[in-house]
């Protein structure tokens, strides 16, 4: 049961939240899919040492490390994971399943997988999705995009054996942290840790949302809404 644990985390800081004239610097035209601000990279990076810290207390415990990386494909949430896949040496599984709430009547403004192969070497082309972009409904709450990415997070567990972790939203989050015992928001490059129980049921080990990792925890801890 031990190979079944989950990890959960949130983006980085968005370059959206620090320079409003962000999308005039880039060469695309995406308004919602914001890049990590230098804030943002260096708590992704932070994230990155905690995780390999806690992946090799795990190999110390004679449990399993990481061995998944499940990330939303838009572009704050890839580069947080990429960082983390950098330090375990991992690669990064695409999923739209668990992207932010899809609230446009348009396709969602996020690259495909082989478009995001091009900035991010580590991502998974041979990941077959949940759910493809096509597949996502449009939602006007948070509440549904919760329970999409529960339902989706709790498929991904079903279907891979070992540790996984999920690189979110605030949202998709969430739902995600829901479905594995205990519903709550959870901030900026924080990390959460699920074990099973019996009955396929889970609980928190440690810290919910734990940012101790971080320099700029009141960031973090800010944006758990």
């Amino acid at each position: 049961m031990s190979d079944n644990v989950v990890y959960l985390t949130r983006h980085g800081a968005r370059i959206d939240s620090e320079d409003s004239d962000w999308l005039k610097k880039c060469n695309h035209n995406r308004y919602d899919d914001p890049h990590l601000s230098e804030s943002g990279v260096v708590g992704a990076e932070e994230l990155a040492k905690r995780i390999k810290v806690m992946s090799d207390e795990s190999i110390s415990k004679g449990q399993s490390p990481i061995m998944h990386i499940v990330s939303s494909p838009y572009i704050r949430c890839v580069e947080t994971a990429s960082k983390i896949g950098e330090t375990l040496n991992l690669p990064i599984k695409i999923e739209p399943g668990i992207a932010e709430v899809n609230s446009s009547h348009k396709q969602p403004q996020f690259l495909d997988a082989d478009e995001l192969k091009q900035q991010f070497p580590s991502v998974d082309l041979t990941y077959k999705p949940i759910m493809t972009r096509e597949d996502l409904p449009i939602e006007y709450s948070d509440g549904a995009c919760a329970h999409r990415s529960a339902s989706t997070a709790r498929k991904v567990r079903t279907n891979y054996s070992g540790p996984i972790l999920f690189v979110g939203h605030g949202a998709s989050c969430l739902g995600i942290a829901g479905e594995f015992g205990h519903r709550g928001y959870v901030g900026y490059t924080s990390i959460t840790k699920f074990i099973p129980c019996d009955g396929g049921k889970y609980k928190v080990d440690g810290l919910f949302g734990d940012v101790g990792h971080l320099t700029d925890q009141q960031t973090a801890l800010n944006s758990a809404w």
